[in-house]
């Protein structure tokens, strides 16, 4: 069990450590300035961050799209069970 939790905490740093490299990364590049970008670099600069804005709000509707279909399950279970009671279904 001790190993399993030493696993897991490893594995917790490495992906920390991993996307922080990742992410910080192009800082260190003078390609990725924006200030030094001209033209064709700016337009692909542009579609990098509208294709990231569009990976974190479809991982966050999806996030909140498993939450709201579990709520209307359990509220569809409530109607149908006293809709039962009454004799309606």
């Amino acid at each position: 069990m001790d190993s399993l939790i030493g696993v897991k905490l490893g594995c917790l740093f490495a992906l920390l450590a991993l996307t922080l490299v990742c992410g910080l990364s192009p800082i260190c590049f003078k390609w990725f300035k924006i200030d030094a970008a001209t033209g064709r670099h700016r337009r692909i600069l542009s579609l990098l961050g509208c294709t990231s804005a569009g990976v974190f709000l479809g991982a966050g509707l999806m996030h909140m799209t498993a939450e709201a279909l579990e709520g209307i399950e359990s509220e569809m279970e409530k109607f149908l069970g006293q809709n039962r009671k009454q004799g309606k279904f």
